[in-house]
């Protein structure tokens, strides 16, 4: 009963009749409202213009940090292209083949442990002459060799089918050629046949006895192959 005609007769900036300001308390309130009562004038509020113009000015310098950040960065070591071609030879190889074009898929093997672990069958055989097969755009000749000695791996008997593309009918084939004799370095393909595994490493010419590799074949024999297939110790 005693708070609601407090709150009701409650004047929180007393006039002449309920008393007068201590001389702070009238400073404090002249600041707030004015001397005469009235709230001091607000604030002018700022051009949005001018806001828009401060705000494209920080974009602009932001633009400007980014571009010479990117042209410092270092460049790219592998060149303009951002690729390294990687060697290797074969029909679907990657690298030089024996006329120094390219391809991709073919790997090259650096070493004569890694050429010799990837044969599953390693022989010197007489290659006869064959029968030319076209399939996928491939033209593949398939011929009888006959197996004089065998290093690695077994035959079904002394002689096997090989089959190679086609010498001459594309950018990467095996300069083998009917009649003459050949370390043959091979796997399993389909349909029975031996296929080489490198068409650059996966044959050597024997001449005079040795094994000469092809021009674009820098491994050479090891001599337990040399050994096994009776060839001279000499040779690449």
């Amino acid at each position: 009963m005693r708070v609601k005609p407090l709150i009701t007769n409650a004047n929180p900036v007393p006039d002449a009749a309920h008393g007068t300001l201590s001389a702070r308390a009238a400073d404090e309130l002249a600041t707030l409202v004015g001397p005469d009562g009235t709230p001091p004038p607000a604030a002018p509020r700022r051009s949005p213009r001018r806001g828009y113009l401060m705000a494209a000015v920080a974009c602009g310098a932001a633009v400007a940090v980014g571009a010479v950040t990117l042209l410092s960065l270092p460049g790219d070591p592998a060149g303009p292209s951002g690729h390294q071609a990687a060697r290797s030879s074969g029909p679907a190889g990657a690298g030089e083949g024996t006329d120094g074009g390219l391809s991709a898929d073919e790997p090259y093997f650096g070493s004569t442990a890694e050429l010799e672990r990837a044969a599953h069958v390693i022989v010197r055989a007489r290659l006869g002459s064959g029968h030319e097969e076209t399939g996928g755009g491939v033209r593949t000749t398939v011929a009888t060799a006959k197996v004089v000695a065998t290093a690695k791996g077994e035959t079904p008997g002394d002689a096997i089918r090989v089959s190679y593309t086609t010498p001459g009918s594309g950018p990467e084939t095996a300069g083998l050629s009917a009649g003459k004799e050949y370390v043959l370095l091979l796997d399993k393909g389909e349909g029975g046949d031996y296929v080489l595994v490198n068409t650059t490493q996966g044959w050597y010419e024997v001449e005079g006895g040795a094994a000469v590799a092809a021009k674009d074949n820098g491994v050479a024999l090891s001599p337990a192959v040399r050994k096994a297939l009776r060839l001279a110790p000499r040779g690449r």
